[in-house]
């Protein structure tokens, strides 16, 4: 018993001493010289309206006394931003915006990277010293009217929709694809249900009038009514590398008329991938499609 006793204190005292360490370590780390500075994430992303290009990203420091300036280096991918090199706290301030804006240099559709960093010894413990932002300016979406929507895997009729363009662009929007009553229309009952998409976006990538879309589009169906299996709608090339031969079938067919191929398909069950179920757009001004499909 004696023995274990003493073996028992020196277990503890090790343990105190070894606390002690670690405690004395602690401080020395976490005893700032001065104000000290963080960001709230370690990434960010802005889309801008064209008109007032301006956004902040805020700045935190471990202390509300007195006036105080933190330097801010930026690594901009493109001469577009203007950033301040220096952000000022007043007395009594924990927080602070620091004033982002783009140039007239800067064009719509791009995406630009701005990284903005704390210099090392201006870092709070456990801060986030450098911030790394994704910036675009938006599309001004201008409405040309009605035009019309057929998806030839989903569809019965041929809706009448709104055409939205972006201003400037060859990229188009089709408003309210879908509806409940068109796909019940279609007998699609049972299958009705998960994500359903308010437009399918889609913009031309050469000078044949190939046409894309983002990833996929949805049509507010289920595969067989099942939640976990939603109907998609890929941009064929998205979905595999294997099926980008389908990719050319995209395009203007005539003026004003487009031709979507998507490849149709539900994750992890499978689909139509390589059966050309075509969807068609015919843009404001153009044919009637139940005359040319």
């Amino acid at each position: 018993m004696k023995k274990l006793l003493n073996i028992f204190a020196v277990v503890t005292l090790s343990a105190v001493l070894l606390a002690s360490c670690n405690t004395e370590q602690i401080t020395k780390v976490y005893e700032p010289d001065g104000p000290a500075y963080s960001f709230i994430n370690k990434a960010g992303s802005f889309t801008l309206p064209a008109t007032n290009p301006e956004f902040s990203v805020k700045i935190f420091r471990n202390t509300r006394e007195g006036s105080a300036t933190v330097n801010i280096a930026a690594t901009p991918s493109a001469n577009v931003f203007t950033v301040p090199s220096a952000l000022t706290f007043e007395d009594g301030e924990g927080a602070a915006d620091l004033p982002i804006s783009l140039t007239n240099e800067a064009a719509i559709g791009l995406i630009y990277n701005l990284k903005l960093t704390i210099a090392s010894e201006q870092v709070s413990a456990g801060g986030v010293g450098a911030i790394d932002l994704k910036v675009s300016l938006a599309y001004n979406w201008i409405s040309l009217g009605n035009g019309q929507f057929y998806d030839s895997f989903t569809l019965y009729s041929i809706p009448t929709v709104e055409i939205l363009q972006a201003e400037g662009f060859e990229r188009w929007r089709v408003q309210k694809p879908y509806t409940k009553e068109l796909l019940l229309e279609a007998e699609w009952e049972g299958w009705l249900g998960g994500p359903q998409s308010a437009y399918i976006e889609f913009w031309v990538i050469d000078n044949e009038k190939h046409v894309k879309w983002d990833t996929n589009w949805y049509a507010g169906l289920l595969y067989q009514g099942a939640a976990a299996n939603p109907i998609k709608f890929y941009y064929p090339s998205a979905l595999g590398a294997s099926l980008a031969v389908h990719d050319a079938k995209s395009k203007f067919i005539q003026d004003k008329v487009v031709q979507l191929r998507p490849a149709i398909y539900m994750d992890g069950v499978g689909g139509w991938q390589n059966t050309d179920y075509y969807s068609y757009v015919s843009l404001p001004g153009g044919p009637n499609l139940y005359d040319i499909l």
